[in-house]
């Protein structure tokens, strides 16, 4: 049943990676778009529909992680205070903007909340890449240590990934010169992001505390694959794979993470009982939660346009 929980909750966060990674990515691109109101107003209204239910996925985890497994949870924790404190606070100023920005009509009200949720989104990603690459390494000493250098590149490979997988989600969804704007960025940041994520996986063995593991490495090697897949299609127009590409890639970061620490999560795992009781009231809910992103997809499967509502 360990092993059960140990998949659920690299489901879980790898949801999040997927489905809320584009969201985070595509706030970045309004940065890009400064000059452009009608582009930024259309990048809020592809955003809206789904930032809220991409977040439950990491709310889940968390939960999950803190009943299944409250001892490495608790170590985890403890010794990333600071990054989930960062990651925290990232999370509450992209939400905010997201739902301060319309509140008043007049641009520079509503530019300066694009440009903190721009941010915030930058700062939530890199927060999310530090705590997977710390995650990965026996805790080490230092006020900073956390800020070493394999964290610092998981940092910057989770930022270019979403970024990339925004402007993938951004190409599927938007029409014009939105569309061909998102395309010609996804082609750009593209081969950027192949050699970061195959940098991060070469390196993985070195930085983590199970040493060389190819099993635990072998997800990871989806994630390059994945991006060299999406990056011609960015050329080519077929947004449908692009995107798809960039989703699988977001995905397995998480999951690389969990196998390689696969063995510390399981050693602080909870009790028998516990988890019988957690599993008769969560893991019906998993399917939920898919059948839920799936209709969402469904609802909103149209380009947007400029009659498109914006929700927020």
């Amino acid at each position: 049943m360990e092993i059960v929980w140990l998949l659920v909750v690299g489901l879980l966060l790898s949801g999040w990676y997927a489905l809320d990674g584009f969201a985070l990515g595509a706030g970045m691109f309004l940065a890009v778009l400064r000059g452009d109101a009608r582009g930024r107003r259309r990048v809020v209204a592809a955003i809206g529909p789904f930032f809220l239910a991409g977040e439950v996925w990491l709310i889940a985890f968390a939960g999950v992680l803190a009943v299944t497994f409250p001892g490495a949870e608790a170590a985890l924790f403890t010794a990333l205070y600071p990054v989930i404190v960062v990651m925290v606070a990232a999370w509450f100023v992209r939400d905010l903007g997201m739902w301060f920005r319309a509140r008043r009509p007049e641009p520079g009200w509503q530019r300066r909340w694009e440009t903190a949720q721009a941010v915030a989104s930058a700062v939530f990603a890199a927060a999310a890449g530090l705590f997977l690459g710390n995650a990965v390494q026996e805790p080490g000493g230092g006020v900073l240590w956390w800020l070493n250098p394999y964290a610092l590149l998981a940092a910057l490979a989770t930022v270019a990934l979403f970024g990339l997988h925004g402007t993938a989600f951004l190409a599927l969804r938007a029409t014009g010169e939105l569309r061909e704007r998102a395309r010609q960025a996804g082609g750009r940041l593209a081969p950027v992001v192949l050699v970061l994520l195959v940098v991060l996986l070469a390196a993985a063995p070195l930085a983590s505390a199970s040493g060389f593991a190819p099993l635990a490495l072998a997800p990871g090697l989806a994630g390059p694959a994945a991006v060299a897949v999406a990056w011609p299609a960015f050329r080519k127009g077929r947004d449908g794979v692009a995107f798809a590409g960039t989703a699988l890639a977001a995905a397995c970061l998480p999951l690389t993470a969990g196998a390689l620490t696969a063995g510390r999560l399981l050693e602080g795992v909870a009790g028998a009982s516990t988890i019988d009781q957690l599993a008769m009231v969560a893991l019906p809910i998993v399917p939920f939660l898919v059948a839920a992103q799936a209709v969402l997809w469904w609802v909103h499967r149209h380009r947007l346009s400029d009659r498109s509502v914006t929700f927020f």
